[in-house]
């Protein structure tokens, strides 16, 4: 088998199947026409501890595509997911799909040529890694950030720290919707290890790590769903601690990358996990009292007052641009929660000439 295509799912159930068939619609090479689809793939979802009919819409999916594996495993978390299906998955190499995204109709037939390209033209093995591109649904199918490599090279020892150089310094590697993994390298473990957030990043760190050679392949094979929310809509302790755990990873593998030279790009990294969480904070639906005694132990906690104190990246979201300055005031509390009551104000006005009211 070639390919395994891993879809974590958790109260998915509103473009779940739309997801799926995506997947169960790929374009097969001529060799695998006819009855070959569930030797040339496979779909495995993940089935994460739903409370919406998810759970019945991958049994139903299974049950009527041969090559659709539904798996149910509880609450564990997006990285334990994905590292569960990719420990039982047959495929040479691996692909992740997010349950409300899609995989272009002919990604894997450019994959597969693509490697059949490497073998053929080079004499060496396939890659390790196959970095692609993404673009938003429904949109010009204009790929989501702009990439720096050479199309169709693979990268080799020293030749990778263009890719080093890429993570630390921004998000446009961060996605594991946008990578082909050899198998032989994709199981990192730690399978207990429960990451919600962040977990992209984690593993990101790894593979190019693991990876002995990296190929990017200039097409658009992956269309992701424009989320219309704001990272203010929801706030959880949760998120900061998982990104801590994510940022232990990237750190321990940039060490052997380059010694500290990416210390200050990796930092202000981090600047912005720490005003994404304040965003979250602040502009969440909890009452100002629960706001007042959780800003209380953000301001306190050693990764936030550490890496706060960095300026954010050139790239960070305007939204996020604006709390970072809420955060450098010297009155940095009493500016957050002004600034968390005015968006509350405004959001109850918006909502009761919604209603009517």
């Amino acid at each position: 088998m070639i390919f395994s295509i891993i879809v974590p799912v958790c109260n998915a159930e509103t473009f779940l199947e739309d997801s799926v068939m995506s997947a169960v619609s790929q374009k097969l090479p001529g060799s695998f026409e006819g009855d070959g689809e569930s030797d040339f793939f496979e779909i495995i979802l993940l089935e994460n501890g739903s409370k919406d009919s998810s759970p019945e819409i991958c049994d139903r999916l299974a049950k009527e595509n041969r090559n659709v594996h539904a798996l149910h495993m509880g609450r564990i978390g997006l990285y334990a997911a994905r590292q569960q299906g990719i420990r039982r998955a047959k495929g040479d190499y691996i692909l992740s799909l997010d349950a409300d995204d899609r995989l272009g109709g002919d990604a894997l037939l450019k994959l597969h040529a693509a490697l059949d390209k490497c073998k053929n033209d080079t004499g060496h093995d396939a890659p390790d890694l196959i970095i692609f591109d993404a673009a938003a649904m429904g949109g010009d199918k204009k790929p989501l950030f702009d990439r720096p490599f050479d199309a169709g090279k693979i990268y080799r020892g020293d030749e990778k720290k263009v890719f080093f150089d890429k993570f630390c310094t921004d998000d446009s590697l961060n996605s594991m919707w946008t990578k082909c993994i050899k198998r032989s390298i994709a199981d990192l473990g730690k399978t207990d290890l429960f990451l919600g957030y962040g977990e992209d990043l984690y593993q990101t760190a790894a593979y190019l790590d693991r990876a002995g050679s990296v190929m990017y392949l200039d097409e658009v094979l992956y269309e992701y769903r424009v989320d219309a929310a704001s990272m203010s809509t929801t706030y959880s302790e949760v998120y900061l601690d998982n990104q801590k755990i994510a940022w232990e990873g990237l750190d321990e593998v940039a060490a052997r990358w380059e010694g500290k030279s990416y210390d200050e790009t990796i930092s202000r990294r981090k600047s912005l996990t720490c005003t994404i969480a304040m965003t979250r904070l602040i502009y969440s639906d909890m009452s100002m009292l629960q706001k007042r005694h959780k800003l209380k132990k953000l301001l306190s906690d050693p990764f936030y007052v550490e890496y706060s104190a960095y300026p954010l990246p050139d790239w960070a979201p305007e939204e996020a641009a604006f709390v970072k300055k809420l955060q450098m005031k010297k009155s940095s509390r009493l500016a957050l929660l002004e600034s968390a009551f005015t968006r509350g104000v405004k959001n109850r006005i918006k909502g009761m000439v919604k209603h009517g009211i």
